[in-house]
């Protein structure tokens, strides 16, 4: 079905029946649990310890082995919030969970439905420790979303700044 010439022309890379989702989330990201640039719900990176966990979000003690990681309760189950020297949120990771972005994507999905669901906005990063790696960003502004695919299925989600998922990704796997 094509537009007549009067119509305008859709902003945006393609014109479709719904218009893409901003990765950045939308003014009501706290009170929807998507996973965005900014973090997911009431977790947002750049938050303090204190704000987070005050959020009933994330336990109070650091999780299993790493002094630096706070992990997530009930709804928040397979969400491990990494914090800085500052105790300030610098990275979060889905690692098991149901949430997903605003375009669906979840830990599980495939490749297919990533590359689907976000186009052009979906930038492979190798990292030169491992070319044969298969992560992808989703940056708004300094912020972004990183996927890491493992046998054609996205196996974790983290949000941060792009430079912390850049150089997470360089190192190659990220460990505490």
């Amino acid at each position: 079905m094509g537009r007549s010439p009067s119509e305008p022309t859709p902003a945006g890379p393609t014109a479709s029946a719904t218009p893409p989702a901003d990765p950045a989330g939308s003014s009501d990201a706290d009170d929807e649990l998507l996973i965005t640039t900014r973090g997911i719900g009431p977790l947002r990176v750049s938050g303090s310890v204190a704000e987070l966990t005050a959020t009933g979000a994330l336990g109070t003690e650091p999780g299993d082995f790493c002094p630096d990681r706070l992990v997530g309760s009930e709804e928040f189950a397979g969400v491990v919030v990494y914090t800085a020297e500052d105790d300030i949120a610098a990275m979060i990771v889905v690692e098991e969970s149901s949430l997903s972005t605003a375009e669906g994507v979840t830990v599980g999905s495939t490749s297919a439905e990533l590359r689907e669901a976000y186009g052009e906005q979906l930038t492979r990063h190798t990292a030169e420790s491992n070319p044969y790696s298969e992560n992808y960003l989703v940056s708004s502004g300094t912020l972004a979303i990183g996927f890491t695919v493992s046998q054609d299925a996205v196996g974790k989600i983290l949000v941060a700044p792009t430079e912390v998922l850049r150089a997470v990704y360089d190192a190659g796997e990220f460990h505490c």
